[in-house]
């Protein structure tokens, strides 16, 4: 299991530091592991916080010297971090149950160094595995509520990597997607298989291959998932497993792997999810096999990550395919022909009932939503240029959100398509300033 591994890694780093002033954020740094996720990790594989882990460590290596009569109490209390002879002594007392001047004259228990060795044995007793303490997947950002990226960002920071959904919108092209379907309203417009280039492209900027796997039999699924948690590595499942759900975060597995454990913004929704959460607070979904629609992302061995200059040239590559290329599946239109079939569904589709637009212009607005996040992207690796034109656009999708709230409160422009006509104006504004940025890019 590589969190497992990392976990090791740390020890070992504050077995060669101990007493040295390292807390939580500089040994999780030491290991290039995002200080957060390791905090939980080390906690829940060890039983101990960080803190705990070191200062009983320091402690118990001060209580042999003191009892060897290589140290004095005063030494040995600077030595440990204390600032005060008395701090050192309350602590001592506290974990040996004596006061540090009688080290020489009483039996210390001893703290000893943890080693991981992490053993699982079959049968019919190991029939549950998962990873602690990922973070969550919701909505409770109203500003970011893509539910690919933000299972990225969660799965990306469990291995390890210390990254945010702002970059990994931008880095993995999210930010630039367009899509609308050829077949009717859809309220999926914004998940990330309508645009599968973004898929390889968002893990080998970090440094890791992922394979995509279509769905099979449940006992092939199920075994390919069982082992990416075993590895400690978690799955993202497209289209489905919550019934709603674009994208889940699957953390682990219980009965076999009958059951998946994970998240996603639609397990707190009881019309969606009704099955009580696990104790951990992932959800529980049984019969998931049945609802899985399309296909999982198994992430592989961590390889050697790109330059910066790699990560931006390869990314201005999927950029422009983002941009330019109009069917990336053949069930949807894609880049600047997205643009312009949302501004001619609104103006020409017929309608009984507002509820079917109104709910696809919002879903479909979470990817106008994203574009703020590539300004910073571009102005970062120097292309003023292209983050002036984005810019505009991200001014622009602020607009549509304006023009037609995402809260129904505009259910009336429904039944009007003039008043429909601004929000359609702008959407081909903003495929007007995608067109310069194409021909920026070149």
């Amino acid at each position: 299991m590589i969190w497992v591994g990392k976990i090791q890694e740390a020890i070992d780093f504050i077995e060669g530091n101990l007493f040295e002033p390292i807390n939580a954020e500089a040994v999780g740094k030491a290991i290039n592991y995002a200080p957060s996720s390791f905090s939980i990790f080390f906690s829940a594989v060890t039983g101990y916080s960080v803190g705990e882990y070191i200062r009983f460590r320091r402690l118990s290596v001060s209580a042999e010297r003191l009892a060897d009569g290589k140290a004095s109490v005063t030494d040995a209390a600077f030595e440990c971090g204390y600032e005060t002879v008395e701090a050192f002594s309350k602590a001592f007392k506290r974990l040996f149950g004596y006061a540090p001047s009688l080290a020489s004259q009483s039996k210390t228990i001893k703290f000893a160094p943890i080693s991981i060795n992490f053993i699982l044995n079959g049968g019919f007793s190991m029939t549950r595995n998962l990873i602690p303490g990922l973070r969550r997947v919701d909505w409770s950002d109203t500003q970011r509520q893509s539910e690919y990226v933000n299972s990225v960002v969660s799965a990306l920071n469990g291995l390890g990597e210390s990254t945010d959904y702002d970059y990994v919108c931008a880095v993995s092209g999210a930010a630039f997607s367009a899509s609308f379907s050829k077949e009717g309203w859809d309220f999926g417009n914004q998940r990330a298989s309508g645009v599968p280039i973004i898929l390889e492209h968002t893990f080998k900027m970090f440094g890791y291959g992922v394979t995509r796997r279509f769905k099979s039999d449940f006992k092939t699924d199920s075994r390919l998932i069982m082992d990416s948690i075993d590895r400690g590595v978690p799955v993202i499942t497209l289209d489905g497993v919550i019934p709603s759900a674009n994208e889940c975060l699957i953390s682990g597995y219980d009965n076999e792997g009958e059951v998946l454990l994970g998240y996603n913004p639609f397990m707190d929704m009881e019309d969606d999810h009704d099955e009580p959460h696990d104790k951990t607070g992932y959800f529980r979904k049984t019969g998931w096999h049945e609802h899985m629609q399309n296909s999982m992302l198994i992430i592989g061995e961590k390889a050697e990550k790109p330059s910066k200059e790699a990560v931006f040239g390869e990314t201005l590559k999927i950029i422009k395919k983002l941009i330019a290329e109009e069917s990336l599946v053949p069930s949807h239109y894609n880049g600047l022909a997205a643009h312009a079939a949302f501004a001619n569904a609104l103006q020409t589709y017929q309608w009984d009932d507002g509820f079917e637009p109104y709910m696809s212009v919002m879903c479909t607005y979470k990817m106008y939503m994203d574009r703020r996040y590539t300004v910073k992207f571009f102005e970062d690796n120097g292309r003023g240029d292209l983050a002036g034109i984005y810019r505009e656009i991200a001014k622009l999708c602020d607009k549509l959100g304006e023009i037609i709230p995402q809260d129904f409160s505009a259910m009336d422009m429904f039944g009007d398509k003039g008043k429909l006509k601004p929000y359609c104006d702008v959407l081909l504004e903003i495929r007007k300033l995608e067109e310069q940025a194409l021909k920026i890019i070149g």
